[in-house]
């Protein structure tokens, strides 16, 4: 009788309670502004056939530790006026689109993409694509493939693949790769890993 008693199953209640939490998705601003606000740490975002707007309405208020991931197909986008503490995280994953301005830190991995302006923050990896403009900067490594306007700025390294045109600086390292216009600034390591091309003249 003993020995049932020490080969019982551990209790399933929290694991199972977590694994519930995780398989809900968050389909409007409303749901994600009420989960954060009951305090749960991952918040997965699947926006199907609509778009989802994001601001600090919905983000700025919690303060404990969270993470917004971004999924599937979906089409978000975010508009902070002030930027989030270090506990909070948005992630964007899958082949969703993400469009980001104001004061915005985001991941993408997989093959999301992201459209960065302002004073955003992008780190890009595995196959993601990000189009960075005005002052907006890209961290990227893996085979991230990045375009920069404006006075964007970009770090690249491992096999990251840049395009970069106006006022805009890249830093390569790695096998990173840039491909840029006359006038664009670059530096690193890898600087020798460039394409120069003359700025095209629209009619």
């Amino acid at each position: 009788m003993g020995n049932r008693k020490t080969h019982r199953s551990h209790p399933r209640v929290l694991v199972s309670r977590s694994v519930e939490e995780r398989q809900k998705v968050s389909h409007n601003a409303d749901s994600v502004r009420e989960r954060l606000r009951n305090g749960t740490r991952l918040v997965v975002v699947d926006s199907g056939d609509q778009v989802i707007e994001l601001s600090d309405k919905e983000l700025a208020p919690a303060t404990h530790d969270w993470t917004l991931r971004i999924v599937g197909m979906s089409t978000v986008r975010i508009h902070l006026a002030t930027p989030l503490p270090d506990t909070a995280q948005i992630v964007a994953t899958g082949r969703s689109f993400v469009e980001v301005t104001g004061h915005v830190i985001v991941h993408a991995y997989t093959h999301a993409t992201v459209h960065a302006f302002d004073q955003c923050t992008v780190h890009a990896r595995n196959f993601a694509s990000v189009s960075a403009c005005d002052s907006a900067a890209v961290i990227a490594v893996d085979d991230a493939e990045i375009s920069a306007y404006d006075s964007a700025r970009v770090y690249a390294s491992n096999r990251a693949q840049v395009t970069a045109v106006d006022s805009s600086s890249v830093h390569l390292s790695g096998d990173a790769h840039a491909s840029v216009v006359r006038g664009v600034r670059v530096t690193g390591p890898a600087r020798s890993n460039l394409h120069v091309t003359l700025p095209s003249r629209s009619a």
